[in-house]
């Protein structure tokens, strides 16, 4: 590690993200990625195997990295289409530095338990549902939940009382539906009635800066999705003639592929701005979140549709890699509020300061 021990140097970051990139190009290749994905066991199999990296650590862990490894991680799993539940393993990391004494026995450690986090208040979204808890026991729903297939262990983000509410996935008055949509990874729709849970009291502030942490993960996945899918479509302009020209001779194609680059680094800068400063603990570091957000749902959105048209028909075949990428971009990008929400929240800062961050838009 760099002399800085809060910040891993480039070279080390470059390690990080040729292993992960590595174990995923092995184990989660391409070809079967749709197929694995459907299969809860395959998913837990590779969580197992992203154990050998640290990969569940991360949150819990400094000397695994801070924000901005984790969202390196991220952009991998978006990369690969890999639905492995490190969003929850994410939120579980940060909520066990509230936990007074022995938090392994509070909040267990994702390593050997899969969890999936809902963030009900704090989703960004008014139709992502609400908890509550009392006596012991959470009721209510949770919308919009990924990895719910696989996890040993629900935890759910509430405002009243501030705190989180650990649930055991197999206990009684637990219910799990599937929720059809464009997203990948697929998401599930919990409802508790009366189910018993381990509430762990965590300040308001703190569920906000959790919250946010989410939205940069997701948007880190979307970035990885387009990342993958520019690859493939300047492979495809060096190899398809049209007019006996390679299609990447033509201005037109070369000025959009550009674009496009541009929009990829933009993301990927703003993103990590925006990491950094939340590992150097600044203030206003949900603001710069709020701008990478703003940011890079338009250029990415516009990215996933350009792809598809660059590409041509095969890529809309869904036997080719790119459907997956562009269902994965949108349905992360448009999760918790999407732009409008960020938009709203700068209009917010730049109005009243840094105290008056939104809830619930």
């Amino acid at each position: 590690m760099s002399d800085d021990m809060t910040m891993f140097s480039e070279e080390e970051r470059e390690l990080i993200r040729t292993s992960v990139n590595r174990l995923l190009a092995d184990k989660w290749p391409a070809l079967k990625a749709v197929e694995l994905s459907a299969e809860p066991a395959a998913v837990k199999d590779i969580w197992t195997e992203l154990e050998s990296l640290g990969v569940p650590d991360l949150g819990r862990d400094p000397a695994m990295g801070g924000l901005r490894e984790i969202l390196l991680v991220f952009e991998e799993l978006g990369r690969a289409c890999c639905p492995a539940p490190l969003i929850g393993a994410v939120v579980a990391n940060l909520v066990q530095k509230h936990v007074e004494g022995t938090s392994d026995t509070v909040v267990p450690s994702p390593t050997k338990n899969l969890y999936a986090a809902g963030l009900g208040a704090f989703d960004g979204d008014l139709a992502a549902g609400q908890l509550t808890f009392a006596e012991g026991k959470a009721t209510g729903i949770a919308h919009f939940v990924e990895g719910a297939a696989t996890a040993d262990r629900f935890i759910f983000l509430l405002n009243e009382p501030s705190g989180v509410a650990i649930v055991d996935a197999s206990a009684p008055g637990v219910s799990v539906g599937a929720t059809p949509a464009l997203s990948l990874p697929d998401l599930s729709s919990v409802e508790l009635t009366g189910a018993a849970a381990t509430f762990v009291p965590v300040p308001v502030d703190e569920l906000k800066n959790i919250a946010q942490i989410v939205r940069l993960a997701t948007a880190s996945r979307a970035l990885g999705s387009g990342q993958r899918g520019y690859e493939l479509v300047v492979e495809h302009a060096g190899t398809r003639k049209q007019f006996g020209k390679f299609i990447g001779q033509f201005q037109a194609v070369q000025h959009r592929l550009v674009d496009n680059l541009i929009r990829l680094d933009g993301a990927r800068l703003t993103l990590d701005a925006a990491a950094t400063a939340y590992d150097q603990k600044l203030e206003t570091w949900a603001t710069f979140a709020d701008l990478a957000l703003a940011h890079l749902n338009p250029g990415l959105r516009q990215l996933a549709i350009d792809m598809h048209q660059l590409m041509g028909a095969i890529g809309y075949s869904e036997e080719h890699e790119l459907p997956r990428h562009f269902r994965q971009i949108h349905g992360n990008v448009s999760r918790f509020g999407g732009a409008f929400r960020a938009r709203a929240e700068i209009g917010a800062y730049l109005v009243g300061g840094a105290d008056s961050r939104l809830q619930g838009i």
